[in-house]
């Protein structure tokens, strides 16, 4: 079995053929090889399409139920890293979605959304960022992170008010979870 994934993850690191690629995952799957990190490799292989990558991300997340939190998280920043085409900016904002849906009390998914926030040009993913965070802020064990990076974004933005607002929320919420740390 050993030999068996390294086989994969060579492809997977190496491969610049779709074929194979497809191939390989197709071998891991059926060998069921559980081991995210290997699966990371080949979300990130630059050969992918936006399609590819989303068609083994949404059968990772089905075959591997207990990550999905984790590949998830992956994808979102893979397609992060490629967000100057729009497209993959909406994907990696539904990426950070299904990661908030996974796991809703983590902050991560909402400090990497507000990283795909968009302060050159005005793009509709901006204002969907900010209602997302504010739909689903409630269940978030450290708001504190969430606040200091709106504090930090509307600080961006010129907008004083704002980031005096999620400033002070940070502080406030920062306190009470050292509160309940003790």
């Amino acid at each position: 079995m050993k030999e068996i994934k390294e086989k994969i993850e060579y492809i997977f690191r190496n491969s610049s053929s779709p074929d194979e690629l497809f191939d390989a995952f197709t071998e891991a799957i059926r060998f069921r090889i559980n081991d995210i990190e290997v699966y990371k490799i080949l979300l990130a292989n630059p050969v992918l399409s936006l399609d590819e990558i989303k068609m083994y991300a949404e059968k990772l997340i089905r075959e591997f139920n207990d990550q999905q939190f984790q590949i998830s998280m992956w994808t979102a920043k893979v397609f992060e890293n490629l967000q100057s085409n729009f497209d993959y900016l909406e994907s990696a904002l539904h990426y950070y979605t299904k990661a908030i849906q996974h796991k809703p009390e983590s902050y991560e998914p909402f400090l990497g959304m507000i990283k795909l926030y968009n302060f050159e040009i005005e793009l509709p993913t901006n204002k969907k960022i900010l209602q997302i965070i504010e739909d689903n802020l409630e269940p978030v064990k450290i708001k504190s992170k969430i606040y200091f990076a709106l504090s930090n974004l509307y600080r961006r933005l010129g907008d004083k008010q704002k980031e005096a607002k999620y400033a002070a929320l940070g502080e406030k919420a920062m306190e009470s979870e050292m509160n309940e740390d003790w």
